[in-house]
């Protein structure tokens, strides 16, 4: 789980299109930016596995 958690960034730092207006070639610029859309990602699951209301009336 931990080396899944490392390869994935690295996987997609390296495999951005070289062309690309969006590819980010500093690494620590690329890093910061895959925490923010990491961060997004894993708040969008929480919220849609949230299914029950705080209180049912």
């Amino acid at each position: 789980m931990r080396i899944r958690l490392v390869a994935h960034p690295i996987w997609r730092y390296f495999n951005q299109q070289l062309c690309n207006q969006d590819s980010v070639w500093n690494f620590k610029r690329f890093w910061f930016l895959y925490k923010i859309e990491f961060l997004k990602h894993c708040w969008q699951q929480e919220v849609s596995q949230e299914t029950r209301p705080f209180y049912e009336k």
